[in-house]
């Protein structure tokens, strides 16, 4: 309908069974919530005026004290009865100072990128202390051209395994599911056990209690894991038909990086020169409003919610072309991937500024309240903070499904939430919408990449003689686990889809995508046997 309304049509004959379809309209090409697309854009635009501003003046303060550290560092080398007593002072001021300005931030923004310093400060110390006494730097038994090759290879790896995840979870889709749902029995049963060896109370009572829950879980969800599995396979097969969609969430995860990057510095210098901080001193004179640590806060969340809706959006346009009409989207870089991003970026760019704006907000007020009961861990902060925690989830939820609504039809994010919650509450699925197992799965399959690349990077270090088999493991553990949550996080979003889709029209999935329908059509049946009537 013009109006943007949801439309029925009754279905046709061939497909008695079904119930009529309830679809929503596609939208005229038209931008939504603009006002929330330019104020997100002007917010950057202030970032990026205080990273101009701010980040010249604490880079000109920072080169003034290495130049003081680096005058008593000479002072001790040159035999000065005093250098030692200097160089150790120096280090002390520096120590102090990032100290001061790490609690400093930390207290008021609630972040800990300046914690790593401190490690590196100590290496940096331990290694010339080694050269001192006629050792060699740990840097100089590394080849870098190894670490090159172990870092480069790993990369690799991670990708290979993550592509890979998608045809093994097609094929064995159930069977991780169930693998999924065991492992938290298994985990807790493990917890209590260790507990009994080394006599810990409060471990066998946590292993205990985690068996416990974990085992009313399984028996609760057991009867659904058959949907779980048809949900998860129509994903994978239609994100693995675009797989270019693929590409913008890995586009995302660099703009998001560069962001963090970005974002830490800035408000670091924008603490440092507003708190009136003395790196010769070590201490900061002003005390920062509140409001301001708050806007900073807020733009570092709003910031990541909206690339990661971007994608989640991208997903949804995509999938919901594969769902209806499939020869537009059979491609890698297919004409629904690309428009379906277009999209995102143009026309619903305010609607996806809008809906993060919200879930940003209480991300923002809970990291204050985590802060607050640091010095202050009363009954009623911690009221407010639990209940802050489900509002953020029950929002998160929300926007999940709203988001599918713009990326299907481009509705504004308001219009979107009402009809798909309408949707859900006319056919009876308010409980299917609430089940997160294929979550499960997806860090499943993300953790045991991340292990076989660890493996692989470990006996590459060892191949190289570089002796950091710990180290190399980790390393491919964080990139393999990383690489692979990402593309398979973008199976989570279309998940989603599917679930919109098939309360919407399973008549046309069905004309179009015969196979898997039947699967779907099967096993949501048995799930869901009274809320189900297809």
């Amino acid at each position: 309908s013009e109006d943007g309304k949801s439309i029925k049509a009754a279905i046709h004959d061939h497909d008695a069974g079904f119930p009529e379809v309830t679809k929503g309209e596609p939208q005229a090409n038209k931008y939504n919530d603009v006002f929330w697309g330019f104020l997100f854009i002007a917010h950057l635009g202030v970032m990026g005026f205080c990273g101009i501003t701010f980040i010249p003046q604490l880079t000109m303060d920072l080169r003034n004290g290495e130049a003081n550290y680096g005058y008593n560092y000479v002072n001790a080398e040159n035999g000065n009865d005093d250098g030692d007593n200097r160089m150790l002072a120096g280090e002390q001021d520096l120590t102090s100072l990032q100290s001061t300005l790490t609690s400093y931030l930390m207290r008021n923004v609630g972040m800990v990128f300046v914690a790593m310093s401190d490690y590196f400060n100590d290496v940096a110390y331990d290694n010339r202390s080694l050269e001192e006494e006629g050792g060699a730097s740990s840097y100089e038994t590394l080849d870098p051209n190894s670490i090159l090759l172990l870092v480069t290879v790993t990369i690799v790896l991670g990708f290979v395994f993550a592509t890979f995840s998608m045809t093994f979870m097609i094929r064995f889709a159930e069977f991780l599911i169930k693998l999924s749902v065991i492992a938290n029995i298994i985990l807790g049963a493990g917890m209590a056990i260790a507990g009994v060896v080394y006599e810990k109370a409060e471990i066998i009572a946590l292993g205990a209690m985690t068996f416990v829950l974990a085992s009313c879980y399984a028996w609760f969800v057991w009867n659904r894991i058959a949907f779980a599995a048809a949900n998860l396979i129509t994903a994978s097969v239609a994100v693995k038909s675009n797989m270019g969609v693929t590409f913008f969430a890995w586009a995302a995860i660099l703009v998001g990086g560069l962001w963090m990057a970005f974002w830490t510095i800035t408000s670091y210098a924008t603490v440092y020169i507003i708190g009136g901080c003395d790196l010769q001193a070590g201490y900061c004179e002003n005390d920062i409003d509140g409001y301001i640590i708050f806007l900073l806060v807020l733009s570092l969340y709003w910031t990541q919610q909206v690339i990661s809706n971007v994608v989640h959006v991208t997903v949804a346009g995509t999938v919901g072309t594969w769902w209806w009409a499939p020869l537009e989207a059979d491609s890698c870089c297919s004409e629904a991937v690309r428009s379906s991003h277009a999209r995102a970026m143009t026309n619903s760019f305010g609607s996806i500024c809008l809906g993060s704006l919200l879930v940003a907000i209480i991300q923002t007020v809970k990291t204050m309240l985590e802060k607050a009961r640091e010095t202050d861990d009363g009954i009623l902060l911690c009221i407010a903070d639990c209940c802050l925690g489900c509002l953020e989830t029950i929002i998160e939820m929300f926007n999940e499904w709203a988001f599918v609504y713009v990326g299907l039809y481009g509705y504004s994010f308001v219009e979107a939430a009402s009809n798909v919650m309408t949707l859900f509450r006319v056919r009876g699925w308010t409980a299917i919408i609430t089940d997160y197992m294929v979550d499960r799965v997806i860090v499943l399959v993300a953790f045991g990449n991340g292990v076989i690349v660890g493996g692989f990077a470990a006996l590459i270090s060892y191949s190289l003689a570089l002796d950091i088999e710990e180290i190399a493991f980790f390393i491919g553990l964080v990139i393999g686990f990383f690489l692979s949550a990402v593309l398979l996080g973008v199976v989570g979003s279309a998940v989603n889809t599917i679930i919109v889709c098939y309360a919407e029209d399973p008549s046309t999935f069905h004309t179009n995508h015969y196979e898997l329908s039947e699967n779907m059509r099967e096993s949501w049946r048995q799930a869901f046997p009274n809320d189900f009537h297809y």
